[in-house]
């Protein structure tokens, strides 16, 4: 793939509805998969999880991307939403999708927006998945959550969100919104799999079968309530996924590990 440059569009984003609901899925499920540089353990690739709380995690979107690809995404203030560079590289138009559980269906507590105001991280690398982030403008603002401004040690329990594939044997990704609680490891742990990984970089452990998947790509990274990073990319065998930091939290964590 090619290094592109980042544009952002400023153009009129308007109010509409939700293109999955009473419609047959043709959308396609983006995540990233690398072949790891450590070989692959006894239990390869399974993907579990359980159905989240509806509403549970209202920072959650769904986002529909030139109606043919779809990914996950979170707010960040009253007009931004956070995602992975990934999802709307070379893209045209994005529907967010706000306040939804069951993404197949109309819900009372759905908002949805169509913007083409969005572009990726000035050092966006497709080639080789770095810095991973991209944001979107909303067309006018709504409730929002807010990035955290702390740390996330080795060991520490976290939670990411999404429609993904709940499992590999699945056709296509979920109705509804789920959730799967995981490890985070060491990034020295992490490198051994995956090669360099830094300060903008925190990864999950799969034991025991639960992980991110096709569909969950840009969705959050769920710590305290609030999202802590995005769904960025994994192993081709399942193992050990990778998640970026938003550049505000990963200098912050720089600056504690040098200071």
């Amino acid at each position: 793939m090619l290094l592109k440059s980042c544009l952002l569009f400023v153009c009129v984003a308007f109010a509409s509805g939700n293109p999955a609901a009473g419609q047959p899925w043709i959308w396609k499920s983006p995540q990233p998969l690398v072949d790891p540089i450590a070989p692959p353990p006894e239990t390869p690739r399974i993907v579990g999880g359980i159905e989240a709380v509806p509403h549970s995690w209202p920072h959650q979107v769904a986002l529909f991307i030139d109606n043919s690809h779809f990914c996950g995404g979170s707010l960040i203030s009253s007009e931004w939403v956070l995602t992975a560079a990934h999802c709307v590289d070379g893209s045209s138009v994005v529907e967010v999708v706000m306040g939804a559980h069951n993404i197949r269906q109309f819900e009372p507590s759905q908002i949805s927006m169509t913007s083409y105001n969005f572009f990726t991280h000035e050092n966006w690398n497709s080639w080789f998945l770095l810095n991973d982030i991209a944001l979107i403008k909303l067309p006018s603002p709504v409730t929002f959550n807010r990035l955290p401004a702390f740390d996330v040690p080795a060991g520490s329990s976290v939670t990411p969100t999404g429609w993904g594939k709940p499992s590999d044997a699945a056709n296509g990704i979920s109705d509804v919104l789920r959730q799967v609680t995981v490890p985070v490891i060491s990034n020295t742990e992490c490198s051994v799999y995956f090669g360099t990984i830094g300060n903008g970089n925190i990864c999950i452990s799969t034991t025991g079968g639960r992980s991110t998947c096709n569909g969950d790509s840009g969705g959050p990274l769920n710590y305290g309530g609030i999202t802590y990073g995005i769904t960025s990319f994994g192993s081709n065998f399942g193992w050990k996924q990778v998640i970026h930091i938003p550049d505000a939290i990963a200098h912050s964590h720089s600056a504690e590990k040098n200071g």
